[in-house]
């Protein structure tokens, strides 16, 4: 097999051939022009003709003319590829798929987003909206590199990172008799209301509440429809702080106690695997502003 071409000889044949000089060419490339020259030469004998007229250093020969666009585009091609992979490597170029849980995918996310691509505008996301027990299951096939997600002790092959203690309210109309109560009130409430079930209602089973969320007057899975109902008057719902609406909604959010009930918010990743060079600063992001939202909604950043 022939030897591979040298990449700095290329270059410096291309310069030599297109400003007909190898001075030049020696000035760019940083060498001397004595050094070029035995670069030359030891093209022409692995290409196996002369390249350069006899006499005429920096005139090529016809089979010269023919090499130098077949050499031009090679080194074109050279360039991109290592300015493709010094990007990657920069975490500027790449793809990231997150699998984010509905409650943060409305306030949350969009921001999170906006800072990253701000940054980092070269890389591709891909991101899916799905219930907090999906999130595990698609960062442990690999269908996502990074999931947030309401944490349960079933983690097996998957690193969690823990940014926020969670508790949960009461979301109704301002006008309800529950938002009148004062600045929280007891699980017990609930009892009798018309309630309307949502997605994060699976992280409130076998939570000591008894019956109190079993029959629920509706349920509804799509968190802009669940707002909608709750602004209505078709009824109330319970949500955890860091997914109350904001106050451009017109409701009234009411921590839930006696009992006191809490869920961790985190972080997945896969278990022994390394994070491209994008997902490692979009983890990092993601840490950062995930303790800063929950700050901001009265959780508790961990």
């Amino acid at each position: 097999m022939p030897d591979a071409f040298k990449i700095p000889q290329l270059r410096q044949f291309v310069i030599a051939a297109t400003r007909q000089s190898l001075r030049i060419a020696a000035e760019e490339t940083h060498r001397t022009q004595a050094a070029v020259t035995l670069a030359m030469q030891s093209l022409e004998e692995q290409i196996g003709a002369s390249l350069f007229e006899h006499g005429h250093q920096a005139r090529l020969t016809p089979l010269g003319e023919a090499v130098l666009p077949l050499l031009r585009e090679l080194l074109a091609l050279h360039d991109r590829v290592r300015n493709e992979i010094s990007l990657l490597a920069a975490g500027e170029r790449g793809s990231i798929a997150l699998a984010v849980m509905p409650s943060l995918a409305e306030e949350w996310l969009p921001l999170m987003l906006k800072r990253f691509a701000a940054s980092h505008p070269g890389v591709s996301l891909r991101i899916a909206d799905v219930s907090s027990p999906q999130v595990g299951p698609m960062v442990a096939s690999g269908e996502a590199q990074l999931g947030v997600a309401g944490l349960s002790d079933d983690v097996g092959g998957l690193e969690c990172t823990v940014v926020a203690r969670d508790t949960f309210g009461v979301v109704c109309a301002r006008e309800h008799p529950l938002a009148k109560r004062g600045r929280s009130v007891p699980w017990r409430s609930l009892q009798g209301e018309s309630l309307i079930e949502n997605t994060t209602f699976h992280a409130l089973r076998d939570r000591r509440l008894g019956k109190l969320l079993d029959q629920p007057r509706m349920v509804i899975k799509n968190r802009t429809s669940l707002i909608a109902a709750v602004k209505a008057g078709l009824g109330i719902t319970v949500l955890p702080a860091l997914a109350q609406p904001g106050p451009e909604h017109g409701l009234a959010f009411l921590p839930l106690t006696a009992p006191s009930i809490e869920r961790r918010v985190g972080v997945l990743r896969s278990a022994g695997r390394s994070l491209s060079p994008a997902a490692a600063h979009m983890y990092a992001l993601m840490l950062t502003s995930l303790r800063e939202f929950a700050r901001g909604k009265g959780a508790h950043p961990v």
